[in-house]
């Protein structure tokens, strides 16, 4: 009995390790993800976790990333989940979160509701940049200048080899780049280089999918709770037990003698 309660606990804690998830891919069917010291194939809805790297190949990859976060990865494109967290507090979700973004060409779509306060942040190679609400590119072939493309919104560019007095902000339809030999920013021509992207979702399926995964947490935490309640309870009857046994066998003792 006990041994069940213990393991219902752990795959119940388990449940909801994932940050995100494959939504889409085209191509080879060649890409992967590298967990550990595990390959794993990408298939559509699989889900992802912090630390994972994700390598499309010669595919064309989707991804979801919890709360509301859209990312297409070109072909020969790498990044890795770093950082990731939501937490609630209320109504309120904060979510923190960074990608390193090693190579290729990434379009990244954040979509946030009055509730939700979005801390995100893609690094690539000396460069940081901020998002809280747009849609923008990121490309980068491997050990070169980190070229920046904004849709709409704003973005914040940072590196801790550049001290400016104000943030340098690239808006919509503007051009960005990060030289990584010079350490230095410079504006250019708004010029996109993600050609066949994939398309993302619509913006009010991906809130609507996230209320859905949302709740289903909750209810999880909920029987996670229920869990270690039963569990305590449990523990707590056997310690009676034990101790009821314990009285009885110095009762038959003595009436013995």
């Amino acid at each position: 009995m006990k041994f069940i309660v213990l393991i219902s606990l752990f795959l119940l804690n388990s449940a909801w390790a994932e940050v995100g998830k494959i939504t889409k891919i085209l191509g080879d069917q060649d890409s992967y993800l590298i967990r550990g010291n595990e390959n794993i194939k990408l298939t559509p809805e699989l889900d992802l976790e912090l630390n994972d790297v994700i390598h499309s190949q010669n595919s064309y990859i989707v991804i979801h990333l919890y709360p509301a976060t859209q990312m297409s990865l070109a072909k020969n494109s790498e990044i890795k989940i770093s950082e990731h967290m939501i937490e609630e507090s209320g109504d309120l979700e904060k979510t923190t979160s960074v990608i390193d973004f090693i190579k290729g060409i990434v379009r990244v779509q954040v979509t946030k509701d009055s509730n939700q306060q979005i801390d995100q942040k893609v690094q690539a190679n000396g460069v940081a940049f901020g998002v809280r609400g747009t849609e923008f590119e990121v490309s980068l072939e491997e050990n070169q200048d980190v070229d920046l493309d904004v849709f709409e919104g704003e973005v914040q560019a940072s590196s801790p080899d550049i001290h400016t007095f104000v943030p340098e902000i690239i808006k919509a339809n503007e051009g960005f780049r990060y030289e990584r030999k010079k350490k230095a920013f410079s504006k250019r021509r708004f010029a996109p280089k993600f050609r066949n992207h994939p398309g993302f979702k619509d913006r009010k399926e991906i809130k609507k999918q996230w209320k859905l995964i949302r709740e289903q947490k909750r209810a999880a935490r909920a029987e996670r709770k229920a869990g270690k309640q039963n569990e305590k309870t449990f523990r707590k009857a056997e310690r009676a037990q034990r101790k009821a046994e314990k009285q009885n066998r110095k009762a038959n003792k003595k009436g013995s003698r």
